[in-house]
């Protein structure tokens, strides 16, 4: 039989360890920002996105997954965050439930998008092969500022017609409409694209959206928004008087908050498996060292060390699979009926 909540509830604590370095990051606010997310969803985080995917979507349906963070010129590329995550949604979406998943990012974090996709198994192809086949996806560059963001929300809409709208690490803006860094650096509107105004496009057409994040200033995390203020140490004063803190008012559906948002993903990756009763919707840890090398080649930093070394947010590769073998035991137990023999 499928996973239950409590299956869901142990995913939610293997993506949820906080691993932040002794000084540099905001500490301790892991714990207080999930316990704030889980109570408002009222189930486990990764199962209820999941279960809402499965529900909603089904083969043939378009969704938008939307990633990208970090700019020049300290990430000229983006980060190691985002991007798998954002493969491994598109490839358990393509896997799970024959669903047609179309990537979009800065044109300068497509590339790692792109090697991301490719190291898990998923081929990037164009419109006409897209539309002529399943097994694979597509990746679009998003303009930057304001003015073009809107115009490519309204036609990508229209051309598409997606059924979901998920974001993994993707920075909305706060209540001044500034998007700012976990460590207080504003991000002006013209070096990004306006991502937040896809997820009020979908919630305005009653398109399911799901946020993925792990510092409160990413898309989704508006549905925490005062304890974000609350317990981030910029969460409503950043280093500008006046522009208000790095929390985030845009809200989703659903929101997954996890210590690292690539750890979100692979969550909702495990409970979109464990409710499908297939193990294999979520990639394993070959395919996890295949996707975090590609990114890597094709030019994303880890965001904690802002280096071209196989990190994300701090923690190592081995980190990374270890987190996958978690999830898959998890997955496989829930699955289990297990005679013991006394």
């Amino acid at each position: 039989m499928p996973i239950d909540e409590i299956v869901g509830d142990a995913i939610d604590q293997a993506v949820s360890i906080e691993m932040r370095f002794a000084s540099g990051l905001p500490r301790g606010v892991m714990a207080p920002l999930y316990r704030a997310a889980r109570e408002r969803a009222g189930q486990p985080l990764c199962f209820a996105a999941a279960s809402a995917l499965k529900a909603r979507l089904k083969a043939g349906d378009h969704v938008f997954i939307i990633t990208g963070a970090g700019a020049p010129p300290t990430l000229p590329k983006g980060e190691t965050d985002g991007p798998p995550g954002a493969a491994a949604i598109a490839r358990a979406l393509d896997i799970g439930l024959n669903v047609k998943p179309i990537m979009l990012s800065e044109e300068r974090h497509l590339s790692p998008v792109v090697a991301s996709c490719e190291g898990v198994g998923l081929a990037v192809v164009d419109e006409a092969v897209f539309r002529a086949r399943g097994g694979c996806a597509m990746a679009i560059a998003l303009p930057l500022g304001a003015e073009p963001g809107a115009a490519a929300a309204d036609a990508l809409f229209e051309r598409f017609d997606p059924k979901a709208v998920i974001f993994v690490e993707k920075l909305g803006p706060n209540e001044k409409g500034v998007c700012y860094t976990i460590t207080g650096t504003p991000r002006p509107p013209e070096i990004m694209a306006s991502a937040h105004l896809f997820a009020e496009m979908a919630m305005e057409q009653g398109v399911l959206t799901v946020g993925v994040g792990d510092g409160g200033n990413e898309i989704g995390c508006g549905n925490i928004h005062d304890v974000v203020q609350a317990v981030q140490p910029m969460g409503k004063m950043c280093r500008m008087p006046g522009d208000g803190g790095n929390a985030t008012v845009v809200r989703c559906d659903h929101l997954v908050f996890a210590s690292v948002s690539n750890w979100g993903a692979y969550g909702i990756a495990a409970a979109l498996a464990g409710l499908l009763e297939r193990p294999s919707v979520l990639h394993d840890v070959d395919a996890e060292t295949r996707m975090l090398e590609r990114c890597i080649a094709a030019g994303a930093m880890d965001g904690g060390y802002a280096r071209l070394i196989p990190y994300v947010d701090g923690t190592t590769a081995a980190v990374q699979t270890s987190i996958l073998t978690i999830l898959h035991q998890i997955v496989s137990n829930g699955l289990t009926t297990a005679n013991r023999g006394f």
